[in-house]
């Protein structure tokens, strides 16, 4: 056997796409791509890919430090990332706000070489709130806890925020040990609190859906979108009937406003905890809070008005392992409390 064969050019080509597929990262299955023709033919083909954004101009800022002939080549491999850029909408810095920051981030100039992708996980970088939010919740003082999960369609499906005004760790007092939850009744500059808090969710949420709408008519195969952002904070979730509605739609028209979708009238229920120990775990919600949002009219078809509250916050907080599991026990202490609110928000 000659020494010089290279083995891997012996694998059939559906296990060679296997490897490719267990990859996932975009930024590695693009650079696999300039290695030979073979692979630029099959890396095309995943059904799944994970596509993390850098923050605007990072990745540019990071190759002009080097000078070497070897990061010019990288820079040449990775130019697809960088057309990014040409969606920049410049203005001054005081004028950019949040929805400009995600308008950047159109990913449909790397994706356009995966024509077969069935399920897409795009990350946004951090901003604004959120980089306070993943730094403080590290710490000892930690400030406000959020997370949300939102599904839309054409337009919002459902929407479940939990939130705390602190997540802490538990300071272990012996007349504590017993200590029941505090279900005292919210005080009227709480609940305002909590109205900005879901305003500001599902602004974040509607932001990420008209970020996605082109893409996702342009990917005729694709069943689940999922965009999150570095801190995890929030998820925007699209399955194969919602994407389905999205191409269905004939046009924007009133639909959008100023780089989001609109969110039509809402009808809301709130759990609200004064102090919650969270079970099974060291930690203390302060202020901790529920909200479980839905259309008021029946827009999200049969199948949303079917699905009951539990169910809704089960697929939002619904992890087994880790700080997932500490969150789904906290959501089903939330769930029993006697206080739970019922509000209406107009269209936004």
């Amino acid at each position: 056997m000659d020494s010089s064969d290279d083995y891997f050019d012996r694998l059939p080509d559906d296990v060679v796409l296997s490897i490719f597929g267990k990859l996932q990262d975009a930024k590695s299955l693009c650079l696999s791509m300039t290695v030979c023709k073979r692979f630029r033919s099959i890396a095309p083909q995943v059904d799944r890919i994970f596509l993390p954004i850098p923050q605007k101009n990072s990745a540019v800022k990071e190759f002009d430090q080097k000078n070497s002939l070897k990061s010019l080549v990288i820079r040449a491999l990775m130019k697809p990332f960088y057309l990014i850029s040409q969606m920049i909408k410049f203005k001054p810095k005081n004028e950019e706000n949040d929805l400009d920051f995600y308008s950047y981030y159109v990913p449909n100039e790397i994706l356009k070489n995966f024509d077969e992708i069935r399920a897409l996980h795009l990350r946004l970088p951090c901003h604004g709130n959120q980089k306070q939010s993943k730094t403080a919740k590290s710490g000892k003082n930690s400030t406000t806890f959020l997370k949300w999960r939102a599904e839309f369609g054409r337009e919002l499906h459902s929407c479940v925020i939990l939130g705390a005004k602190s997540w802490v760790e538990k300071v272990e007092r012996e007349e504590d040990s017993t200590q029941e939850p505090s279900s005292r009744v919210m005080a009227d500059d709480e609940l305002k609190l909590r109205i900005v808090w879901t305003i500001s969710c599902l602004i974040a949420a509607s932001a990420r859906h008209y970020l996605m709408q082109e893409t996702v008519k342009g990917l005729k195969m694709i069943e689940n979108v999922v965009v999150s952002d570095e801190s995890d904070q929030g998820r925007l979730c699209m399955n194969k009937e919602q994407i389905e509605e999205i191409r269905e739609s004939k046009g924007k028209g009133d639909e959008m406003v100023e780089n989001r979708s609109r969110v039509p009238a809402l009808r809301m229920k709130m759990w609200y905890l004064d102090r919650l120990e969270v079970p099974g775990s060291s930690k203390v919600m302060e202020g901790a809070t529920l909200v479980v949002i839905r259309p008021a009219a029946a827009g999200g078809g049969a199948e949303e008005a079917s699905r009951s509250d539990g169910d809704m916050v089960a697929d939002a907080f619904g992890g087994v392992e880790g700080e997932e599991k500490v969150i789904g026990d906290a959501v089903r202490k939330l769930m029993v409390a006697k206080k739970c609110y019922v509000l209406e928000m107009n269209s936004f």
